[in-house]
């Protein structure tokens, strides 16, 4: 049953997602979990029994963090053997537990970063929407360490990321030019590559990710400009995409005295096959047949 402090916490995650994406969601969740173990006051009889019930909140969130779920269910396993610790040495094993896994995910996102940025060339004009945290440091390292010359097409289509994109950008001197998404039509003929990050990837081979990403993601696959997702491998679902909980609602609006009622969702699903480079931490896979090893 959902509560008023359930569906707060499902609207923060969202927020959180939007503003920063689902990698750094996953980092500031997990640390948000170790300062409220910390910070904890109950009976030791009670420990366990209420991070269960936190868990499983988080783990139906809307939509589902696929990360921070398979972290959660890990975190779960490993901490059923300290049932039986007293109150403090159960809060350090779980402060603990929680401390690796962030590290590991956060290597993860380390490796994914430097395979996004050995997939830019010189003389590219890449097409970035809803950039990731991911996507953004590539492009900065690609400048600076590498030395690589080449154009990033900034879709404006969410003002928080897209301004913390060109901020970046501006900052380390990347050429890059800013549109709305809806004039890339106008730039296909000249575009080379499209990068895109990801919620999750179902194992029906079906790609969750920010709002509008579909529309361009299909405007790419027509005209033949190859596109590139970059996602850790634990972003790989072990449900299908009916199970993801994609948020929706309904809300009224009004624009020149006339209201009218709004049915928006809250992410995107894209069909792998329409994407051509399938980039893990563990290098490109071969979609969609490698995706049942990914996700299992």
């Amino acid at each position: 049953m959902k509560t008023d402090t359930t569906q707060t916490l499902y609207d923060l995650i969202r927020t959180y997602m939007q503003a920063l994406g689902t990698s750094r969601t996953t980092i500031v969740a997990l640390k948000s979990y170790m300062d409220a173990i910390l910070r904890l006051k109950c009976e030791p009889g009670d420990f366990m029994g209420m991070l269960g019930r936190l868990n499983t909140v988080i783990k139906n969130t809307e939509p589902k963090v696929i990360p921070l779920v398979h972290l959660i269910e890990s975190f779960e396993e490993e901490m059923t053997a300290a049932i039986d610790f007293g109150l403090e040495a159960a809060r350090k094993r779980a402060v603990e537990i929680l401390e690796r896994q962030k590290k590991r995910f956060e290597e993860a996102t380390r490796i994914v970063t430097d395979h996004c940025m050995n997939c830019i060339a010189d003389g590219d004009l890449i097409i970035v929407h809803s950039p990731t945290a991911t996507i953004r440091d590539a492009l900065v390292s690609a400048r600076n360490e590498r030395q690589r010359s080449f154009e990033v097409l900034v879709l404006k289509q969410d003002f928080i990321r897209a301004r913390e994109l060109i901020d970046a950008l501006a900052q380390h001197e990347v050429p890059h030019v800013l549109i709305p998404e809806y004039n890339l039509s106008h730039y296909l003929g000249q575009a080379g590559k499209l990068f895109i990050g990801a919620v999750s990837v179902t194992p029906d081979s079906q790609v969750v990710a920010g709002i509008g990403t579909a529309n361009v993601v299909s405007l790419c696959h027509w005209y033949h400009v190859p596109v590139y997702l970059f996602v850790e491998s634990i972003k790989f679902a072990h449900k299908a995409l009916a199970e993801q909980h994609i948020y929706n609602e309904e809300k009224a609006q009004t624009e020149a005295d006339f209201t009218f009622r709004m049915k928006t969702f809250s992410h995107d699903f894209i069909d792998l096959q329409m994407i051509d480079h399938l980039v893990t931490e563990t290098g490109e896979m071969t979609p969609p047949e490698g995706l049942a090893d990914a996700g299992s």
